[in-house]
């Protein structure tokens, strides 16, 4: 939040949020509605308390370890930042072992492996607390926030995300009501409906 209102924006914009940005984008739009024209929601993690959901994601042991408390949490991100360390390669492969052939066909290019592996050097390394802190505050329960949000709110969901699996988007959906609209993008995970969704936003 702070962040955004460092932006000193003083006219209605649109706010953008990916995986587990889409809570930093809901607190946003709920509590800046002035604001805030549009939301955007990409492969969205959505509350834990809106489903079932946690059996079925790629990053239940994190999330569980995050539920554990923080001693938890900061043995697996160490384990983590270990892996990563010494093998990004693997530590990437780790992490979509069991993504559909769109996300496979990402790590084909190196430029997208060398962005995930900066990406995890610097939530592991650098801003290790401040990514705990993230989630700590997503596995606790949040949904009353969708219930302030009043622009028009687009999500988009990939039908074989294993990270942010499609029930999430359709229990967003459901809270946001006539609010929000859903696309569905066909074969697709986490990531290659984030590179879909981008070229298709104006």
């Amino acid at each position: 939040m702070s962040a955004f209102d460092g932006m000193r924006i003083d006219e209605p914009v649109t706010v953008a949020g990916f995986s587990l940005g889409a809570m930093s984008a809901a607190h946003i739009a709920a509590r800046r509605g002035l604001l805030v024209h549009k939301l955007i929601l990409i492969s969205p993690a959505a509350p834990l308390q809106l489903g079932n959901f946690l059996p079925v994601m790629a990053g239940r042991p994190v999330f569980e370890a995050a539920q554990a408390g923080d001693w938890a949490l900061r043995l697996f991100t160490a384990s983590q930042a270990s892996l990563v360390a010494l093998a990004p390669k693997l530590a990437v492969k780790t992490m979509f072992r069991a993504s559909p052939d769109a996300e496979l066909n990402l790590l084909a290019s190196p430029r997208f492996v060398e962005v995930v592996v900066r990406g995890l050097r610097t939530c592991l390394g650098p801003r290790q607390a401040a990514y705990r802190g993230e989630l700590h505050a997503y596995v606790r329960p949040w949904a009353h926030v969708l219930d302030d949000i009043r622009c028009e709110t687009e999500i988009w969901s990939g039908s074989l995300d294993d990270w942010a699996p499609p029930a999430m988007s359709e229990a967003l959906k459901e809270r946001l009501g006539d609010r929000a609209s859903l696309n569905v993008c066909p074969g697709l995970g986490h990531y290659s409906t984030l590179r879909t969704a981008l070229s298709r936003l104006d």
